[in-house]
């Protein structure tokens, strides 16, 4: 009984050592997303830009195609006005003619618009992306240095997971199950001292003297009625 109230100790001092390193990992996290944020930022409107960009690209080329085809229907409309047989259809033609030509010219001036637009877009993408590149050069460092913090604060959390998992094994199903109940409990005590005028050190409630002589004993585990902690004395 004394190795299990030792490796009963030596889980609660493992499970206090795992509380902190929990809360260092924890710590990281705010201050890696404030350094990240302006990165992220920055990411998404550069994100944003190309997709306009290659939307804008999209259009150009949709209304390069409709020139090039209409150009293809004044050709013919241009043929037709040559195989004219009389002034009907010679009429008819060169209003076709004109209406395909007023098209023509619209395609070609929102073409022109456009890629005053797409020139603009791509030096706009441009300089996102040299800000980007200057703002992650700036915070890596300090990232380097925070993530390098982080995996050794999470290593040394693996470890005494690890530890812990070894002293749990050594002891009896029993005080597997009463250590891991009281352990998850809002304090997280599972073990207190008895005081030396015999009361719970967890809840200072009085212990009767033969429960007492019992815990200094060590021959079993006594759990405090008051909270239900497990006693033990220190020699």
């Amino acid at each position: 009984m004394e190795e299990t109230y030792e490796a009963l100790l030596e889980l609660q001092d493992l499970d206090g050592q795992m509380r902190q390193a929990k809360e260092r990992v924890k710590r990281f996290e705010p201050e890696l997303e404030e350094l990240d944020a302006p990165v992220l930022q920055l990411e998404q409107e550069v994100g944003a830009a190309r997709k306009r960009l290659d939307e804008q690209k999209t259009e150009l080329r949709r209304l390069e195609r409709a020139a090039q085809d209409k150009r293809a229907q004044l050709q013919k409309y241009q043929e037709h006005l040559e195989r004219a047989r009389n002034a009907r259809e010679e009429a008819a033609a060169h209003t076709e003619i004109d209406l395909i030509r007023k098209a023509v010219e619209a395609d070609e001036d929102d073409a022109m618009s456009l890629m005053e637009q797409v020139t603009r877009m791509e030096l706009k993408v441009d300089e996102l992306e040299k800000k980007l590149e200057e703002i992650r050069s700036e915070t890596a460092p300090k990232r380097e240095e925070l993530v390098t913090a982080r995996d050794e604060a999470s290593a040394q959390l693996s470890v005494l997971k690890d530890q812990r998992q070894n002293k749990l094994v050594r002891l009896n199903e029993d005080a597997q199950r009463l250590y891991t109940r009281m352990s998850g409990g809002k304090s997280g005590i599972a073990l207190a001292t008895l005081t030396a005028d015999g009361a719970c050190g967890h809840c200072f409630s009085m212990i009767p003297i033969q429960e007492q002589n019992e815990i200094r004993r060590k021959k079993a585990l006594h759990r405090c009625e008051a909270c239900g902690v497990i006693l033990y004395t220190e020699d």
